[in-house]
């Protein structure tokens, strides 16, 4: 009688759990088609003709394949130097914030560091506080960086909170590997460029995919700081677009007449803006699958460890 009881619970808490594993699948399917789902429809826009987007009809496929708004955007000089610029801020300004931030961490690291204790408050109030817009584009304008490029690298060097997740998974790391290396006669750089770091492969690809996809991104610093359209970026570049519809649209027009072909009319304001929005979010998204096998086990260790 007991084994029975026994066995009749164990089936009640199977199907409870596979009910419950049934509901998780359903609403996170649900969760993500909401997400793709506007993405691929601003895909669609962008390969249709004028006459087959609507506002109010939905079309999951091309009715007929037209590249005029993507012939249109690689014609935009102005898009090939947003191109430029947004792909060297993304290395450039992930390549020296992951330097600055690592060697930050392995110094809050040493116990033995001078002023540990009181630079750690320093830095960690940056994390809550900050100097405002005004101050912060009076400071900008003062150390010469408006109108210039290393305005889009500079001013993000450093961040707290990456550091504090790249310090703990560095503590995370065996010592005695550090105390044979130092044995050995190597110093404290050469411990962190060929010990620390290529154990911290999964930490690095985090922050760095975190700060590609900031950089990536990022228009307003475009839109203060600079006033120079070789310096423009794709975001902004993109919001320009999107916010003078009515521009785009003349512009598009003049363009039109100039050409001799029958095609010319097959492009709209808004499928040159889903075009351009498609160039924009595909490069970052082909980067992402290539670091996203480091992305959880490095947000795991770097931030449960204290």
């Amino acid at each position: 009688m007991q084994l029975t009881k026994k066995r009749h619970h164990h089936i009640h808490e199977s199907f409870g759990s596979h009910l419950f594993d049934v509901i998780n699948y359903l609403f996170i399917l649900l969760f993500c088609v909401t997400i793709i789902f506007p993405v691929w429809d601003m895909v669609v826009t962008s390969f249709s003709l004028p006459a087959d987007v609507s506002v109010i009809n939905t079309n999951l496929w091309p009715k007929t394949w037209c590249f005029d708004a993507y012939a249109y955007c690689f014609k935009n000089k102005l898009l090939g130097v947003a191109l430029i610029n947004t792909i060297l801020r993304t290395v450039v300004g992930t390549v020296y914030h992951l330097v600055i931030c690592c060697l930050t961490a392995f110094a809050l690291m040493r116990k033995d560091m001078p002023f540990r204790k009181p630079l750690t408050l320093i830095f960690l109030f940056t994390m809550f506080f900050s100097g405002g817009l005004i101050p912060t584009f009076l400071n900008i304008k003062k150390l010469g960086l408006l109108d210039n490029f290393w305005v889009y690298v500079l001013p993000g060097g450093f961040s707290m909170y990456n550091t504090i997740v790249i310090r703990n998974y560095f503590l995370s790391i065996d010592r005695s590997l550090e105390e044979s290396a130092t044995l050995d006669g190597a110093s404290m750089l050469q411990v962190m460029y060929k010990i620390i770091l290529p154990l911290s492969m999964p930490v690095l690809a985090t922050v760095g995919l975190w700060q590609m996809v900031a950089h990536w991104n990022s228009w307003f610093d475009n839109m203060v700081y600079c006033r120079s359209e070789s310096l423009i970026t794709l975001q902004y570049f993109l919001r320009r677009l999107s916010s003078n519809a009515a521009a785009l649209q003349d512009e598009a027009e003049i363009a039109m007449r100039g050409m001799a072909d029958q095609t010319a009319n097959n492009f709209t304001p808004d499928t040159i803006i889903a075009a351009t929005t498609v160039l924009v979010i595909a490069p970052i998204i082909c980067v992402y699958p290539f670091l996203q096998r480091y992305f959880v086990k490095g947000i795991m260790l770097g931030a449960v460890k204290g």
